[in-house]
């Protein structure tokens, strides 16, 4: 059986380039390319652990619609169980059209279709409990499902003896409603694995020190905080902390899926029983791969091409 599971969000990426500005309306702009990928943080991990040579599973809610088959199908054809995807036929899968800047930033147009209608009850512990670790990506993008019931829900995957591992998706929200999901869930999850700007949005809090340890102090257990072109910042239940560097690459093509690339890097590394600091270091490998090609998971190599070079950036 695979050791890792994927549940949150799908989605289909429409990601266009080079939009450096939105029409006016009755205005057409034209642009370069259009890319048409999967997307959404559970199938991108899902991929790119895939990709890499790691089997996985995979729990999503997909539409009754093309987008939704599109997905399926691009997930099955690297070979990720998806026995338990859940398909909703009155209801159109997540779409986003992400437009990329000369600078390889992004803005996004979002729909959130069967994202939206995700529960707890969709979800077979059993199956989930057959795994070691259990990732969950796309927390305030899952209205049906954050907050609360996740929380209950992750309360029951680690009283199975499942490892969980939960990121979240940056939305402009107050601070009240971050704590409102984030807070109820924080002592279920092993590890925490929020942006700089996902943190500092829960905590109010700038560095990330206070962020984790502020987080620590609400319940949360292992706390790894993304920092981008810095690395990350963890800080360990068992007071054990530190950064891990991100390797430089000159070529930034577009950024999209860096985080959830990093995550799969980081489950990849737990897997293989690596140190929580390697652990981070690989995934920093993994997201300088994914951000130097388009698409959230078109640039992942498989673990060898990874690993070297890593040696020859150490």
């Amino acid at each position: 059986m695979n050791e890792i599971i994927n549940i949150g969000i799908a989605t289909v990426d429409a990601i266009a380039r080079t939009v450096d500005r939105f029409p006016n309306p009755k205005e057409l702009i034209f642009f370069d390319k259009l890319d048409i990928t999967t997307g959404g943080c559970a199938v991108n991990c899902a991929i790119d652990l895939a990709k890499m040579g790691i089997k996985n599973s995979l729990i999503v809610k997909l539409g009754g619609d093309m987008l939704g088959d599109f997905v399926k199908s691009q997930a099955e054809s690297f070979g990720i169980d998806t026995s338990h995807v859940i398909r909703e036929q009155s209801n159109n899968t997540a779409f986003s059209f992400a437009a990329i800047d000369k600078n390889g930033e992004r803005s996004f147009l979002h729909t959130v279709g069967t994202n939206g209608t995700l529960r707890a009850d969709d979800i077979d512990l059993d199956f989930i409990a057959k795994h070691k670790y259990c990732y969950i990506g796309g927390v305030m993008l899952m209205p049906a499902l954050d907050g609360k019931p996740l929380a209950e829900l992750l309360k029951r995957i680690r009283s199975r003896g499942v490892i969980t591992i939960v990121d979240t998706v940056y939305v402009l929200e107050r601070t009240d409603r971050w704590q409102q999901v984030i807070f109820p869930m924080l002592e279920h999850i092993d590890y925490f694995v929020p942006s700089e700007p996902e943190a500092q949005a829960i905590t109010s809090l700038t560095k990330p020190e206070e962020i984790a340890e502020s987080l620590q102090q609400r319940g949360a257990n292992n706390i790894i905080v993304k920092l981008g072109e810095k690395g990350v910042y963890y800080r360990m239940k068992t007071g054990e902390n530190g950064y891990a560097k991100a390797y430089n690459v000159s070529n930034v093509v577009d950024m999209t899926g860096a985080g959830d690339a990093w995550d799969a890097g980081f489950l990849a590394g737990l897997s293989m029983d690596y140190t929580i600091s390697q652990a981070c270091l690989l995934g920093n490998a993994v997201a300088a791969f994914c951000i130097q090609s388009a698409g959230a998971s078109t640039g992942i190599k498989q673990m060898n091409s990874i690993i070297e070079f890593q040696n020859s950036n150490s």
